[in-house]
């Protein structure tokens, strides 16, 4: 199976994507058959679009929130302009390690190399380096570049795999300053994988996700009334995300996670009340919830 994500072969996606390749060849309700993925690593989050839209890979992988810093609204807005269905979602915990080249020492290092993301997440563990810190397009990428490099005073924040794939060794572990750190990750595939999967899934016992985009009527209470309709058929929002239409000043659309599957006849009555109600109404996809 080719996947899809953005960065280098070792970055946080990488991980979340074998995730969820091990998720899927040890799911037998869901009959898939999958051993193992090739990546199909991407520059931007807009290529990983592109290339699972050209038939270049069959999953793409899209961070979407972090539990630290929050919504990723680049992915939000990719996600409307194109029309790729989510299937699957992934909680990957982001675990950042100090990776150097073997032998070298965090007392030599004088510059630290990453995510910009990554470095503000280890602030507290930088601020009593020396070191100077550069940000880099990529957690792996910035392990990729240490590596080529060769010089013990440099070393990069990554993941395990990123050390393994690019033969770094771990000079310290833990040196994130807050300790539950996670990412959720949504898998984006073809409709004609989209259609595998919902078949297969008839008659799991699984639990369900579906994701919307809305548009209201730019009335008062107009998001109070269309959040009703899910209370009213007891269907639990776990997720509320607004994004400017761009068109329009002050004006908003407004993304929905909640549980449920949209075969589910309580999901089913709340969106022919909502699409009543709303302007617009896109389903992005139902799907297995994460873990």
């Amino acid at each position: 199976m080719k996947v899809a994500f953005q960065g280098e072969p070792g970055a946080y996606s990488h991980e979340a994507a074998q995730r969820y390749a091990d998720y899927l060849a040890n799911t037998a309700d869901l009959g898939l058959d999958v051993k193992g993925i090739a990546v199909v690593p991407c520059r931007t989050f807009r290529e990983v679009f592109r290339r699972v839209e050209a038939g270049e890979a069959d999953l793409g992988v899209l961070p979407i929130e972090n539990s630290l810093t929050g919504s990723i609204h680049e992915a939000y807005d990719l996600l409307l302009e194109f029309s790729l269905p989510i299937v699957g979602e992934v909680f990957q915990p982001i675990e950042h390690k100090l990776l150097g080249l073997p032998g070298s020492s965090v007392e030599e290092l004088q510059h630290v190399y990453s995510h910009p993301q990554a470095l503000w997440q280890c602030e507290r563990f930088l601020s009593a380096l020396s070191a100077e810190q550069h940000a880099f397009y990529d957690t792996a990428g910035a392990a990729k570049w240490v590596a080529e490099r060769q010089d013990p005073t440099r070393a990069a924040i990554a993941g395990k795999l990123a050390a393994q794939l690019y033969g770094l060794e771990i000079l310290h572990e833990h040196i994130a300053d807050y300790e539950h750190n996670v990412t959720r990750f949504l898998l984006l595939a073809s409709e004609d994988f989209e259609a595998l999967a919902q078949a297969r899934s008839r008659g799991s016992t699984r639990r369900w996700k579906t994701s919307l985009v809305i548009e209201l009527p730019h009335v008062p209470g107009a998001l109070y009334r269309a959040l009703g309709i899910f209370a009213t058929h007891n269907l639990n929002l776990t997720k509320l995300e607004s994004r400017p239409l761009r068109t329009e000043l002050w004006r908003y659309r407004f993304y929905l996670d909640f549980e449920g599957h949209l075969r589910d006849p309580a999901t089913k009555q709340a969106l022919q009340e909502l699409e009543a109600y709303a302007q617009s109404v896109r389903v992005l996809g139902s799907y297995p919830q994460g873990s």
